[in-house]
């Protein structure tokens, strides 16, 4: 299915796409170190296939519902026949746009954080004197790594399928990972490969370092999250509710803040500004959180 959409994309956009691939060409990092398999023009083929899509869908949409199902006023009508649609529209474009460089972040966080253990395996294997070649193999069994056992695979495939050798995939894969951490390890392989270094001092130290910047890591974010513990209680849980406590004395007095009754105030926080505030606050954390 998505060999047809993309075949459909390049028919109807291909060739626009040609006459202004320059300015997409900042893209083009992105979609190579987010390993999409994907070249530029055809990503930005199918950006502007759908985006076409989705205006043609929601204009229908939004003219059906507003001519036949909803009675509204003219100006309303003519607004939102305008405005849904580009909104509709924009949204699909900015996440076509974004996603390569979301894909990429969340590949460059995979790395980095199951690198210190995947190092260790390394160190580990690298001690019972095999080539290099076969401890990125090994690596290729085991999912818990993440995207460091796709890149593995990557290397593997390098030597198998085209004829590499170990040093040239590597540096090949170097070449396009998101993670620097990871760019230096294989580079230090390379390198050590090339010069007749001790491999197993070499991984072992490199172990050594990143077990070290992982506690660094986890350390300084308990700390963060104790200080984002001490907003959350303040902000959501002891302003809400010495809020609603004047809410409540208020009510028995009576009167209305910016055409709003007390208790309809009363009613908005409870399940709305609470509910928001607090899943805003969760979704914050969510994307703050380092997975260490």
């Amino acid at each position: 299915m998505s060999s047809i959409y993309r075949k459909i994309s390049l028919l109807f956009f291909g060739g626009m796409v040609n006459k202004n691939i320059e300015s997409f060409r900042p893209l083009e990092p992105h979609i190579r170190n987010a390993n999409m398999k994907i070249l530029l023009k055809t990503w930005v083929s199918m950006l502007f296939f759908s985006t076409a899509i989705a205006f043609i869908v929601s204009f229908t949409a939004i003219y059906i519902l507003l001519s036949y199902v909803f009675q509204v006023e003219f100006y309303i009508y003519i607004f939102s026949v305008i405005f849904f649609p580009v909104f509709v529209a924009s949204l699909v474009f900015i996440s076509f746009y974004l996603y390569p460089v979301q894909k990429e972040r969340s590949r460059q966080k995979s790395i980095e954080n199951n690198l210190p253990f995947a190092i260790t395996h390394m160190a580990a294997i690298s001690s019972s004197g095999i080539p290099t070649e076969f401890m990125f193999e090994l690596l290729t069994g085991f999912k818990e790594y993440g995207e460091i056992t796709q890149d593995a695979k990557l290397i593997m495939r390098n030597i198998k399928t085209f004829g590499m050798s170990s040093v040239d995939a590597m540096k090949e894969v170097a070449d396009r990972t998101p993670s620097q951490a990871f760019r230096e390890l294989l580079l230090g392989i390379v390198n050590t490969t090339e010069t007749g270094g001790d491999m197993i001092e070499y991984l072992h130290g490199m172990a050594e370092k990143a077990l070290f910047d992982y506690r660094i890591k986890r350390e300084k974010y308990l700390k963060t999250l104790s200080t984002y513990a001490d907003i959350y209680t303040a902000l959501l849980v002891a302003a809400p509710l010495m809020m609603l406590s004047m809410l409540a004395s208020m009510s028995i007095i009576g009167g209305s803040v910016m055409g709003l009754t007390i208790e309809e105030l009363i009613l908005l926080m409870t399940w709305v500004l609470l509910p928001a505030m607090n899943t805003g606050f969760l979704a914050f954390i969510h994307v703050t959180y380092p997975g260490v």
